[in-house]
């Protein structure tokens, strides 16, 4: 062993860095050491015997240059463990870092991270990591999205999925008093040495920033150990790696944390092989099958899987169980390609992968969402007569015999839909002779065995496109792929008055209006201009609550708190259908965007919504508008939105905003962000929400009135469940019905569900016969009514598990699409971390909480927790706090 000492004075950090073959990268990575921020640290770089000129540019780096030293082994160790363990044994800082010769530092990772430890006092702080190729990743967001202080790892097991050892800095002392060096002579050391520092650590911290670049190679000519799992040996070292861990948290006494080093491993590292199982030979396919199987069962059972995706579950299944055949017929269903058999049956509405090993009560884990379609469109032909192509459709793994397939143009600003013909070459032929202006979307529908599945045709399963465009009549037709990539026929008026007629005939539409322009008369036009010009009645308020579109939330329960408290005032109601609402007392009720509703807004001198109506007359200096706003924020909103809104939004927000007087927060948390999101600088009034009065009163005779409205008896167990509305995915409202389908069936016989939709699928679901245990709730007016009969809410990242909450039961979190939801909308804060209850991927993990509800107690400090952060000042007299500060000033 050969070394260059160039350092005298003790430094407070040491930074081991290793090397072998890294000619090409090596530089750069000592380089962002010379340039860092902060400089009392040392530098060892151990050269693993490399047979490139990795050594000899090692040399010519630390030359002259004090504070790094090289050391170079004299026989290459195979591995990241020796060459590491040698850096720490010839450092002396108080702290270590460690990094790899292909990678690099930010240009203030040391600092960041001597500062971190130094103010946490923690055994070590982790930072960041950028995955880097052509692109960057920023890896494990969920787990870097703020600052995490002093924590241990079995208060925040989702720390285990970071198993990198280089994005840390530790103690010296903490690795010393545990004799935590790395293992070696084996492969994937990070996975035993960061396992083991996580359970050795007595405190933790995380600090959100990037310290790491991490380069990923994927066409190097010696790959490095993690980018080579196309050998068997690859594989067979990280099952070894994982032993050594999971034989570590035996003898530790930390089995207790097994299942959730278990999730780390299927949903990361398993699935890197899953995912590569196409490209492996037969022998690494039959090795691979009897060690992964023969593991699964050392450390797990086959429930360990329900809470993953339905690909891993079923995927994981058939590994367990030892079912190779089922296995590979998956593998290739998932990818597209032909099975071996015909595996995909049903039962009802619910779908099912046959295995070849049958096993009793198997069905559990090997249900699918719905079938794989595929298709492909070629030979399109259009004329101003007809649309024309060839189609061919699969349904993977079911006979061709068993289903029925038909091609729909539909309008989706006029609705208006177009059946195809199908020509003597047995093409698809649209007539489209008579379309009208708007965008005719391609669906492909497949009936199978009485289900009907619809997939929306999209660009990248067209071949040829052809560049066409007709005129005629004032209308052009072509075809449109929309910024979805979805596949249309565009149908466009040609002159610029018509087009400006169709841009409002669209928005007419889509705000739910009769087609054609209204026309106003000469009367209405003179009140109109002669409503403002009226004075402000002091004594008049004016209600409305989620656009006119219910008697309920926030502004409700002002209002009856004001009838009871004797005051003299007029109440107005405003109403998208009047007639269709119950509103108790003396209110006058008016039709939303009316004469008479005009008149109401400008003479009232207070304003009360949730919503905002700032648009629909000019406020006056003299009157007053109290914002109730409608939830606790959890996804971003207005300018903290990662992209902004339209200028158009942008201007409606700040007009809103600017009309309100009093903006009602439900906790201090609330009203940061909506100061901020809304930039919003008037006053907020933390008092609580006032809709939140009666979760708090919880007064028996609503429970009872409820119970009764919905024949509900005191013996059952009721399921409220409340997702989300999904505006970009055009599977949601089927989602849902598959999603009550499967409770419908899986609960117990005393359980009843109250299914809670977004006003937009109402509708649609008052339109279907649900089964006898699920209870459509969707047009009932008050959902803070419906919550005093839940024993159990289902939700998703709506807003209502802020107010459940309060009444300290069981909240499950039904969260399908967790990271795609993140990526669209952006959250405010770490929703797995903070969440009340579990999160759940699947319909399964769901029915496993409702049916075992035991299991539900183990998150009883969360729920708690979650109510101490957002439920603070909820006591139950919000509204007689709003009334006192608004409605009694002289």
């Amino acid at each position: 062993m050969d070394s260059k000492i160039h350092m005298n004075k003790r430094p407070k950090l040491s930074v081991v860095v290793i090397a072998f073959n890294n000619e090409m990268y090596i530089e750069e990575a000592l380089e962002s050491l010379h340039e860092q921020t902060y400089d009392n640290f040392e530098v060892v770089v151990v050269n693993d015997f490399s047979s490139d000129r990795t050594g000899e540019l090692i040399d010519r780096f630390v030359e002259g240059k004090p504070r790094f030293k090289a050391i170079h082994l004299t026989e290459n160790s195979g591995g990241c463990s020796t060459p590491r363990n040698t850096g720490i044994a010839h450092t002396t800082g108080d702290y270590l870092m460690f990094l790899d010769g292909d990678d690099w530092y930010t240009i203030d990772a040391c600092e960041k991270m001597v500062e971190a430890i130094e103010r946490t006092d923690s055994d070590f702080v982790a930072g960041q990591v950028i995955r880097t190729n052509n692109y960057e990743i920023w890896y494990h967001n969920q787990i870097y999205s703020r600052e995490r202080i002093n924590f241990n790892i079995r208060e925040f097991t989702y720390m285990l999925f970071d198993s990198l050892s280089v994005n840390k800095i530790y103690k010296r002392a903490f690795l010393d008093r545990h004799s935590l060096r790395f293992p070696e002579g084996i492969h994937y050391e990070d996975v035993v040495f960061t396992g083991k520092a996580y359970f050795l650590a007595e405190s933790i911290s995380v600090i959100p920033e990037p310290v790491y670049y991490w380069r990923v190679v994927e066409n190097a000519d010696a790959k490095s150990i993690t980018n080579r799992r196309h050998e068997f040996e690859n594989f067979e070292n990280r099952i070894i790696a994982h032993r050594y861990f999971d034989q570590f948290l035996r003898e530790n006494g930390a089995i207790l944390y097994q299942k959730e080093k278990n999730s780390k491993f299927l949903r990361h590292d398993l699935k890197l092989y899953t995912n590569d199982y196409l490209q492996y030979d037969e022998d690494y396919k039959v090795r691979f099958h009897q060690m992964i199987h023969k593991y699964l069962h050392e450390v797990m059972d086959e429930y360990s899987f329900m809470p993953l995706s339905e690909r891993d579950r079923i995927l994981y299944y058939f590994l367990y169980t030892g079912d190779v055949e089922a296995f590979e017929d998956y593998v290739n269903y998932i990818n597209g390609l032909p099975t071996k058999t015909e595996r995909v049956y049903n039962i009802g509405s619910q779908y099912y992968f046959k295995p070849s090993i049958p096993a009793r009560n198997s069905e559990k884990f090997l249900k699918i969402e719905k079938p794989e379609i595929d298709y492909a469109i070629t030979e399109i032909n259009m004329t101003q007569e007809a649309f024309s192509f060839k189609g061919e459709i699969q349904v993977n793994s079911i006979a061709e015999s068993e289903f029925v397939s038909f091609w729909v143009l539909r309008n989706r600003q006029t609705g208006e839909v177009l059946t195809a013909d199908k020509s003597a070459d047995e093409k698809v032929v649209f007539d489209i002779q008579n379309l009208t202006a708007g965008n005719y979307y391609l669906s492909l529908y497949v009936k199978h065995m009485g289900n009907l599945h619809r997939v929306l045709v999209k660009n990248s399963n067209v071949s040829e496109l052809p560049n066409i465009e007709f005129k005629e009549e004032g209308l052009s037709k072509s075809i449109f792929i929309n910024d979805k990539n979805s596949f249309a026929i565009r149908v466009n008026p040609t002159k610029f008055t018509d087009q400006l007629k169709w841009k409002m005939e669209r928005r007419k539409l889509a705000q739910g209006e009769k087609k054609g322009p209204a026309k106003q008369s000469a009367f209405q036009k003179l009140m109109e201009r002669f409503i403002p010009k009226l004075p402000v009645r002091p004594n008049w308020v004016l209600f409305e609550s989620h656009m006119g579109k219910q008697y309920s939330d926030s502004p409700k329960y002002i209002y009856e708190q004001l009838l009871e408290s004797g005051n003299k005032f007029k109440f107005i109601w405003s109403l998208q259908e009047p007639e269709q609402v119950d509103v108790p007392g003396p209110a006058i009720k008016v039709k939303r965007n009316s004469l008479k509703h005009l008149y109401y807004m400008n003479r009232a001198k207070y304003w009360v919504d949730n919503q905002g109506i700032a648009h629909l007359a000019k406020k006056k200096a003299d009157q007053v508008y109290v914002q109730t706003w409608h939830g606790t924020p959890l996804k971003k909103m207005g300018y903290d939105q990662k992209r902004l809104p339209a200028k158009n939004e942008l201007t409606r927000l700040k007009l809103q905003t600017e009309a309100w007087d009093y903006l009602i927060s439900p906790n201090r948390y609330t009203s940061e962000i909506l100061r901020r999101g809304f930039r919003y600088g008037g006053e907020i009034l933390e008092t609580g929400y006032p809709r939140n009065d009666l979760l708090i009163q919880q007064p028996e005779d609503v429970r009872r009135r409820v119970q009764q409205h919905f024949g509900l008896s005191d013996g059952k167990q009721v399921i409220l469940f409340a997702p989300t509305f999904r505006d970009w995915d055009p599977n949601s409202f089927q989602k849902v019905l598959d999603d009550v389908q499967n409770l419908s069936k899986e609960i117990g016989e005393n359980d009843v569900v109250l299914l809670r939709l977004h006003y937009l699928l109402s509708e649609k679901i008052s339109q279907l016969e649900l089964p006898a245990n699920i209870v459509n709730a969707s047009t009932y007016q008050d959902i803070q009514e419906l919550y005093l009969v839940a024993d159990v809410l289902i939700t998703d990242y709506s807003s209502v598990m802020f107010d459940y909450a309060l009444l300290k039961r069981s909240i499950i979190l039904y969260c399908y699409d967790l990271e795609e939801y993140i990526t669209r909308r952006g959250m405010y804060f770490d929703f797995a971390e903070l969440a009340p209850g579990p999160v759940c991927q699947t319909i399964d993990e769901v029915l496993h909480y409702i049916n075992q509800p035991e299991a539900l107690n183990a998150f009883s400090a969360d729920l708690e927790r979650f109510v101490g952060e957002f439920g603070s000042l909820e006591d139950g007299q919000a509204s007689a706090k709003v009334i006192e500060k608004v409605f009694s000033r002289k």
